[in-house]
């Protein structure tokens, strides 16, 4: 969870550095998130297989199946990353051009886009090692990582926007150079402790003991990430369908969008941490075929997250006017941050409850009833609702706000009569 966290701050704090250079400029920063995600999905699948994984064959006490999925799994991002990051680079300007509907913020989102996919395939790997040791219950380790990489990125926002201590000003160029070379930064951080041989997986011990194809393995990830991987292109196509629509609203509606959002980001990130969770207990115990803990891991940390999804609210509430202050001093902007505040407080335990279910659902094995809330929430439901509301009623990023609440509702109730039907089959 503070692996998360820190990630979620790095990103607000880089968006108020970059907040020096005008409103603008977080909008340009903005509309290059939801492609990029977009892009990355394919790749958030392959980690989610290698952490599920990991944690059935670490319930299996099989030590050769969970270094596998990580060899395997890291063949696969380094080939197709590659492959799809040149591709985004070279195709920057249509992709920008479909993604940003705003004239004063295109050619800086160009710029911002090329240098970050230029250097995504360190994110991709750091990612895919992070997952392995995750599954495995090693998240200290992955914390490490992610909070040197925040570091650097937060280090290097400082020396390379404005120009500070003799370095260069390059803007946002700068912002994104920072980016890269945070996830460069952590990738060397895994790299390092994926040698040490005391871990369930480590290079050392792929080495040693000859790692080598096994269709057993490859059908297993094969058929998990069909599923993990529909659920995030359907998702992130509706996010992407959503955000072009939601770029057409002006810069400065976007601008109190986006900040809004690094809240809502700090909810997911919540979640994400316990969903972490739920995924390596759940899993390991489904491994062990322990009905018993799968059960009672499922249940606490359900509970647990909705309590710190609770709190979270409360302290979003007290602080939103000094937050949205930070970004600027116009009053009317931070009037409209207060609500947007109130707004993303009703949300954040309905997003927190559903992403830990969907932890909880993939522990066991379930990859299909995240798929189909995905779908049905995201895909279906989402960008017309954005359209109706913000664009064909008038209402702006309010209208984006509504539509995004009545999705996690309909995600949320799917995911949680799926989980109950499946326990029961369980028994």
């Amino acid at each position: 969870m503070f692996e998360e966290l820190a990630n979620t701050l790095a990103s607000i704090i880089d968006s108020q550095m970059v907040s020096s250079m005008g409103l603008a400029a977080i909008s340009a920063i903005s509309v290059t998130n939801q492609p990029r995600l977009f892009i990355m999905c394919v790749f958030f699948a392959v980690n989610i297989v290698v952490s599920v994984l990991t944690a059935n064959y670490l319930g299996a006490e099989d030590r050769d199946g969970a270094n596998s999925v990580l060899f395997y799994g890291l063949n696969i991002t380094l080939i197709a990353g590659v492959i799809i990051s040149t591709i985004c680079v070279i195709f920057a300007r249509p992709i920008m051009l479909l993604c940003s509907g705003q004239p004063d913020t295109l050619n800086d989102s160009i710029l911002y886009f090329r240098i970050v996919i230029g250097g995504l395939i360190f994110n991709l790997l750091y990612l895919t090692i992070n997952a392995a040791l995750r599954g495995c219950g090693q998240t200290r380790i992955t914390m490490i990582s992610n909070l040197i990489s925040c570091g650097v990125n937060i280090i290097f926002n400082y020396l390379l926007i404005n120009g500070n201590l003799g370095f260069p000003a390059l803007k946002i160029a700068g912002a994104a150079l920072a980016t890269v070379l945070g996830n460069f930064a952590a990738l060397i951080v895994c790299l390092i402790f994926a040698c040490h041989k005391k871990l369930y997986v480590n290079f050392l011990y792929m080495i040693k003991s000859r790692i080598r194809l096994s269709r057993q393995i490859l059908s297993e990830i094969y058929d998990k990430w069909l599923k993990a991987a529909g659920e995030n292109i359907l998702t992130r196509s509706g996010f992407l369908a959503a955000s072009i629509i939601t770029a057409r609203i002006g810069s400065y509606d976007m601008s109190i969008y986006s900040i809004g959002m690094h809240l809502m980001n700090i909810n997911f990130a919540l979640g994400s941490g316990f969903q972490t969770a739920a995924i390596a207990l759940v899993g390991k115990s489904y491994g062990a075929k322990n009905l018993n803990e799968i059960k009672f891991y499922s249940r606490q940390i359900s509970k647990t997250g909705l309590v710190f999804a609770l709190l979270m609210s409360a302290v979003m509430i007290l602080t939103s006017k000094y937050y949205f202050a930070l970004f600027s001093d116009d009053h009317n902007f931070i009037k409209a941050g207060i609500f947007v505040c109130a707004i993303i407080a009703v949300i954040s335990p309905i997003q927190t409850c559903k992403i830990i279910l969907n932890g909880c659902l993939r522990g066991i094995g379930d990859m299909s009833s995240p798929l189909k809330a995905a779908v049905i929430g995201v895909t279906i439901f989402q960008p017309p609702a954005n359209l109706i509301l913000a664009i064909l009623l008038g209402l702006g990023h309010w209208g984006i706000w509504i539509a995004m609440f009545l999705s996690q509702v309909i995600q949320m109730l799917i995911v949680k009569i799926s989980l109950d039907k499946k326990l029961a089959g369980l028994e």
